[in-house]
């Protein structure tokens, strides 16, 4: 069950600013610590980076989010491994098993996000928090919101979102750090594009006049 990556919440990370660049590396080495020895409750060897008092407190609500986080995980392997189990049964024990002790389905990505593409809640807080004005961004989000999962696809961080919360959470990040910056630049090229059109002028046509007193000679 050990796992290779953790998440880190910008709210939690606010205090960062009030700290010393020193407060703030023992900080992020107790972070390290604690989740390398994670499933070992014994394991006190990140202690030693919070003995200072502000670390030690700007490390206790991270520490409480990553137990959360933890038991959250542990949680959703247990139901995909029982999940896992029962697919290998013979129809007649599975249904049997399923009758004795019914087993909640495991969410995939394309669950998480229909129920993320269907919350209008979420999407108007999401249009406010856009930064690029609320009609702007409500014309977009559905394109986005898919451009998101495939981005989750792609990068295969499957296992960082395992609910709507985590696609929430996630998806800000994304925008404010991928999506925004993909949007103006094609905004921007769309405007280039049509400059570019307009500058082009149509050269007046020249036309040969001839004299009004033009004269014809010649011979019979």
């Amino acid at each position: 069950m050990k796992r290779n990556s953790f998440l880190l919440y910008t709210d939690s990370m606010d205090i960062i600013s009030e700290l010393s660049d020193a407060q703030a590396g023992r900080l992020l080495r107790a972070m390290v610590l604690y989740q390398k020895h994670l499933e070992d409750p014994t394991n006190m060897e990140y202690e030693e980076f919070v003995s200072d008092s502000i670390v030690k407190i700007a490390f206790s609500p991270v520490k409480n989010q990553f137990d959360r986080d933890y038991e959250k995980y542990k949680d959703v392997c247990s139901k995909r491994a029982n999940a896992g189990r029962k697919g290998g049964l013979s129809k007649s024990l599975r249904v049997s098993a399923i009758q004795a002790e019914p087993l909640s389905p495991v969410k995939t990505l394309i669950d998480i996000e229909k129920e993320l593409m269907s919350d209008e809640l979420w999407k108007e807080q999401m249009c406010r928090q856009s930064g690029i004005g609320a009609v702007n961004f409500m014309k977009i989000i559905q394109e986005q919101i898919k451009k998101f999962f495939e981005y989750i696809s792609a990068t295969g961080s499957e296992k960082t979102v395992l609910t709507k919360d985590d696609a929430k959470r996630r998806f800000f990040w994304w925008w404010t750090n991928t999506g925004v910056d993909a949007y103006n630049k094609c905004r921007d090229n769309g405007k280039q594009r049509t400059t570019d059109k307009n500058s082009v002028k149509s050269k007046p046509d020249i036309q040969s006049r001839k004299s009004d007193e033009e004269r014809y000679t010649g011979s019979f």
